[in-house]
């Protein structure tokens, strides 16, 4: 039930980066990732564990986009 692909875990990161930046602390970030999940049909009855679980792969994920150094357009 509370599944999220790949892409959508990359998606995401991209909404939390354009809307937010890439200098959040995990606090503000874990913050803006809850947030989103109320907008996500079924994550508002998200389980603590399982928040816990995507915050860490989002968090993870979001610190490696940051220090990515930026494709060119």
């Amino acid at each position: 039930m509370y599944r999220l692909t790949e892409d959508e875990l990359a998606r995401l990161i991209q909404i939390i980066r354009e809307d937010l930046g890439d200098k959040l602390s995990q606090p503000a970030f874990a913050e803006a990732v809850l947030q989103l999940f109320e907008d996500i049909a079924g994550f508002e009855t998200l389980p603590r564990n399982a928040a816990q679980r995507y915050l860490s792969i989002l968090w993870q994920s979001y610190e490696t986009a940051c220090r990515a150094p930026e494709k060119s357009k």
